[in-house]
């Protein structure tokens, strides 16, 4: 069945960015449940068009990059189970393209709304120890080839973020490697590049054209993280 216009993304509306600020002076029940209908309507059904039409975007420009709506999205209540802090709401929307049928694979497309801190990134997010093993492995193996693909990406005018830095020092097995020209980068446990986005950027369809730009200049990344399995 064909979509009508009012299914596919056509931008978060100003309401939408006015309920996240909202919760974030707000984050209880009490303000929230007399407003979920807003939640539902101009924040969760747009994230759920710009998940489908991002992903049909990507297949359209051959980027092996997508996810049903259901499986991309992230839940706006937080985990407070086993967290000092019992705030019950994210107060951002998020979501995941992801490069396989596993959901949250390593190697996809992170799409972050927050008023004023909005951002898209292509992630290899805090990878587990065996992957982050195989990519400091493939750096001390060949750092040229890593360098290579540092300045493809910086050709792009794109960087792998610093901002994830999970070691102060050296990784144990790798500390021969600190005074080499890639020696930050076996510090970090995620390796992403990505850009921010204004409240003008994501209030509008045009933001999945810039989805799918940063998927083809974040190609250098992709291709190298996918190669260390």
């Amino acid at each position: 069945m064909k979509k009508t216009d009012s299914e596919h993304f056509s931008g978060f509306s100003p309401a939408a960015l006015a309920f996240l600020s909202g919760l974030a002076k707000n984050n209880d029940r009490k303000w929230f449940m007399p407003r979920k209908r807003v939640y539902e309507t101009e924040l969760l059904e747009p994230l759920r068009a710009l998940v489908a039409d991002a992903t049909e975007a990507m297949r359209r420009a051959k980027i092996p990059l997508g996810a049903p709506p259901k499986r991309a999205i992230f839940r706006i209540y937080r985990d407070i189970r086993f967290s000092p802090d019992k705030r019950p709401y994210k107060t951002n929307l998020g979501a995941y393209l992801s490069p396989s049928d596993e959901s949250h694979a390593p190697g996809g497309l992170y799409v972050h709304i927050q008023p004023r801190e909005s951002f898209i990134t292509v992630a290899f997010h805090q990878l587990d120890k065996p992957d982050l093993l195989r990519w400091r492995k493939a750096m001390a193996k060949d750092p040229k080839r890593f360098q290579a693909m540092l300045r493809a990406l910086e050709r792009n005018g794109l960087s792998i973020s610093t901002e994830h830095t999970a070691l102060k020092r050296m990784p144990r097995g790798f500390e021969s490697y600190a005074d080499g020209p890639i020696a930050k980068y076996f510090r970090l446990d995620s390796f992403n590049a990505g850009e921010e986005l204004s409240d003008k950027d994501v209030s509008s369809r045009r933001l999945i054209d810039r989805m799918v730009a940063l998927a083809k200049r974040a190609k250098p990344l992709m291709e190298y993280g996918r190669s260390l399995k």
